[in-house]
Formats: structure tokens, C-alpha cells, sequence
């Protein structure tokens, strides 16, 4: 997937290059032009159940004319594991040459995420963990103004645990709104079958649609990112100074107020 020369995924039929959510930064958010929404299927799986889901909501959204979808299969990405060293918060990138800031970018430009994901002992899946540890979600602000909805889908039990994480990850990364979709279903059977799972996909692609065209915001949503993002976050990066300028450029380039 990766090519240092290049840099491109192919994704939904389209070519993205590493420059595309960079470019998208400082764009009002909607303001008439096409409405980027991302997707990311992050099951090894990329024609199981967490798929077709996705795949659904890309039929969905894509129908509409002002609308762009993007679908990533986590399974199609060279992803390395986070190493610990800290250095992306200095200089704003990861040093590992891989998929991981390509995707960061393509995320920072959209206007709505959807994230699906299988439940894996009551959490998320591994290969999302580790585009999560990758690509700057939480300290560097990611998600701020976007709008999110989460998808889980589970076998036996504790679909809602895996859930509670990726509000967590949206709500901390400054998400305006979360959707919700769980679907607990047998192993290799089709999702899609059943026309009340089709009704719920049909009813979160408006519900994201709508929520972007009229730039909805949760109470709940913002009130908890205040405290986090105010009382955690924010006093924690600035205590760091010049250790965490390249968190402070993403910050800026997302216009995050950076006085104490």
C-alpha cells in the first residue's frame, strides 16, 4: 500500500494523495462543496459482516449528488505498531514510513467519519487499535467539528463494550455528534438480509447526513469534551512546551484556541 513517491490509496475508486486531508485543514467545514465522508472498515474481513455494513452506508450516502465517500479496508494498509517515542508530538508526523499518516490526513479533511468495527473480547479490533495509536487522534485534536458514527458488530455478547470505546475516541477527539449502529448477528451470515438492519444503516446515513449539512452539535457531546479537552488535554500539552510544538501546529491548523 505504501509508496514513498507517491503516496496514494486507492480508495472507492478514487486516488487520494497524502495531501488531501491537508489541504482540506482551513475549509469551512460545508460550505456548498462536496461532502467528504470517510468510512473505515477495520475488520481483517473485507467481505464480512462489518463490510457490507459499511458498504451499505456508502450505497447510502453516495447517492446523494454533493456527496464524496471514501471506504478503507484497515486489512489493505501497512500499519507498524506504534513505537512509544514521542516524537510525532514534536515534529506533527510519524517517522515511520507507512500508511499511518495518510490516512491521519485523509480523516483531517472529511466532514463525517464512520468507524466499523467486529467486537474482539468485548473491544474494538486490533488492527483499529493500532491506526488509533497511529494516527493522532486524541492529543492532536483529529475528529474537531466532524461528525461520527460508530459501528460494531458482534456474535455472542458485549457489543455495547466496543462501542463505549469508539464514542470515547470520537467524543475525545472532538466529534460534534456520534451515531450509533450495533448489529449482533451469526458468524459469515449477511447483515444486509435483514431489511431492519437496512432500515437502521438507511436512518444513521441521513441522520450523519443531515447532522453535517445542518452543523448539529451534541450538548452532551461538547459539554464532556470541554472538561477533557480544557482540564486534561489542553493544560497537559502546554506544560510540555516545545516537546509538543508539532501537537500546537495541528492545533492551530484546526483552529484550537493554544492560550492557557
Amino acid at each position: 500500500m505504501y509508496n514513498d513517491t507517491s503516496k496514494e490509496i486507492l480508495s472507492g475508486g478514487c486516488l487520494i494523495t497524502d495531501d488531501y486531508g491537508e489541504n482540506l485543514y482551513n475549509r469551512q467545514r460545508w460550505n456548498g462543496e462536496k461532502m467528504k465522508i470517510v468510512l473505515i472498515n477495520a475488520s481483517s474481513r473485507k467481505n464480512g459482516a462489518t463490510s457490507k455494513i459499511l458498504n451499505e452506508f456508502s450505497n447510502n450516502l453516495s447517492s446523494k449528488s454533493n456527496v464524496e465517500v471514501n471506504l478503507i479496508n484497515v486489512s489493505d494498509l501497512k500499519l507498524e505498531f506504534c513505537l512509544g517515542c514521542c516524537q510525532c508530538y514534536k515534529t506533527g508526523i510519524c517517522f515511520i514510513k507507512d500508511d499511518a499518516e495518510i490516512i491521519s490526513k485523509l480523516l483531517a479533511g472529511a466532514d463525517g467519519i464512520i468507524i466499523g468495527t467486529p467486537c474482539y473480547a468485548s473491544s474494538i479490533s486490533g488492527q483499529l487499535k493500532t491506526l488509533i495509536d497511529r494516527g493522532h487522534f486524541v492529543i492532536e485534536q483529529l475528529l474537531m467539528d466532524k461528525h461520527a458514527v460508530g459501528v460494531v458488530t458482534y456474535e455472542n455478547a458485549d457489543g455495547g463494550s466496543a462501542f463505549k470505546a469508539l464514542k470515547k475516541l470520537f467524543i475525545y477527539s472532538g466529534s460534534k455528534t456520534v451515531g450509533k449502529l450495533l448489529v449482533k448477528l451469526p458468524f459469515n451470515s449477511d447483515p444486509i438480509a435483514d431489511e431492519a438492519t437496512k432500515a437502521s444503516i438507511k436512518k444513521q446515513s441521513d441522520k450523519l447526513y443531515n447532522s453535517i449539512v445542518n452543523k448539529k452539535k451534541s450538548v452532551t457531546n461538547t459539554i464532556i469534551h470541554f472538561f477533557v479537552f480544557n482540564f486534561g488535554i489542553k493544560p497537559f500539552v502546554l506544560k510540555k512546551g516545545d516537546l509538543y510544538s508539532g501537537v500546537l501546529d495541528h492545533w492551530k491548523n484546526r483552529n484550537i484556541d493554544i492560550k492557557q
